[in-house]
């Protein structure tokens, strides 16, 4: 019989990964250090998804006039398939919301990407209205300026939202150590740390 978790606890399987709108033109406006971060980041949620077959699901906000998805994040995905979106919220977005409808199984959604303040708080708060568990890796995000970061960050967890890093994030859903998963996810976690 399995151990009873806690609620902040996600159930392995039961989630999917969200990647909210890093696009060209957010390049030339972040600080070259913050978005190599959450790049790397991203990056880190991609491979531990892929291992564990989680859902990764991408959206672009007016790739028209942002650009598309940065090349890094594209190259690391086994698929290029983004959902398109004017609205802010990803829930307003008729193809999203239909991307969500398909994944039966997934309770809990874990978001990354761009911006903070924006686009990721109202998905994430459109997430919870909607019943789902909402998990932000705070350093797989950012906004331009770092008070608007920390404030939807703020915002994000007062509506219970749960606030976590990549790294935490990554221990938690591969719950133990010796499986081929977590062997995996140390290689990467030793290569893409500070010297």
């Amino acid at each position: 019989m399995e151990e009873p978790r806690h609620p902040f606890s996600p159930q392995k399987g039961k989630q999917a990964l969200v990647i909210i709108d890093v696009q060209d033109s957010f390049i030339k406006v972040m600080k070259a250090e913050v978005f190599s971060q959450v790049i790397k980041n991203i990056k880190l949620l991609i491979a531990l998804a892929e291992k564990l077959n989680l859902p990764i699901i991408l959206t672009e906000q007016y790739p028209k006039g942002l650009g598309k998805t940065v090349t890094q994040i594209q190259q690391s995905l086994k698929s290029y398939q983004p959902i398109e979106k004017l609205s802010f919220s990803s829930i307003g977005d008729d193809g999203f919301k239909a991307r969500l409808k398909e994944l039966k199984s997934t309770t809990a959604i874990i978001l990354s990407g761009i911006e903070t303040h924006v686009c990721i708080l109202q998905t994430a708060l459109d997430l919870l209205a909607s019943g789902y568990k909402v998990y932000v890796a705070a350093d797989a995000t950012c906004s331009q300026r770092k008070l608007d970061w920390e404030m939807g960050l703020r915002v994000m967890d007062k509506a219970d939202v749960i606030i976590t890093t990549t790294e935490a994030l990554i221990f938690q859903l591969l719950s133990k150590a010796g499986t081929e998963e977590f062997k995996f996810m140390s290689r990467l976690l030793k290569q893409t740390s500070p010297s």
